[in-house]
């Protein structure tokens, strides 16, 4: 636990220097040239971790099952619902960005999937899902968070 706290408390402090403008020409290059990276760290990775391992099964580990989901219609259209997207306070393109990235980057073996629309993350944030833990397991069956 030790070692996320010093992730987490480095990470912030490297937050607070971009936003204060203090940060090294290369954060603000990394930043510029992969948002959607940045936007994980921000948005995502205080409940899902860094290297996307969450705590399942209330907080699903990305690196599992999310290839599983995207199989579907109704699986893709779940991931689209669930809180972390609804109420992550950046745009539908800078999520489906996200999205993507997080994709690319816990399954580089996809490299067929369709890409998530902007389109898709607006309809999937006006039906957000009251129970998101219960339809991922009534998705996945048996498969392990």
């Amino acid at each position: 636990m030790l070692l996320l706290t010093d992730r987490l408390l480095r990470a912030g402090c490297c937050l607070m220097a971009v936003a204060a403008g203090t940060a090294s020409p290369v954060a603000a290059e990394q930043e510029r040239v992969n948002p959607p990276a940045f936007s994980y760290l921000l948005h995502c990775s205080g409940c899902h971790i860094e290297d996307g391992s969450g705590d399942p099964p209330e907080v699903p580990d990305l690196r599992k099952n999310l290839d599983k989901l995207l199989q579907s219609a109704t699986g893709r259209g779940y991931m689209l619902r669930v809180p972390g997207v609804t109420d992550t306070p950046i745009t539908p393109q800078e999520m489906a960005d996200l999205m993507n990235w997080l994709i690319t980057e816990f399954y580089p073996e996809l490299d067929d999937f369709r890409l998530i629309s902007a389109e898709e993350v607006t309809r999937g944030r006006a039906t957000r899902l009251a129970n998101p833990l219960e339809v991922r397991r009534t998705l996945l069956g048996a498969a392990k968070d």
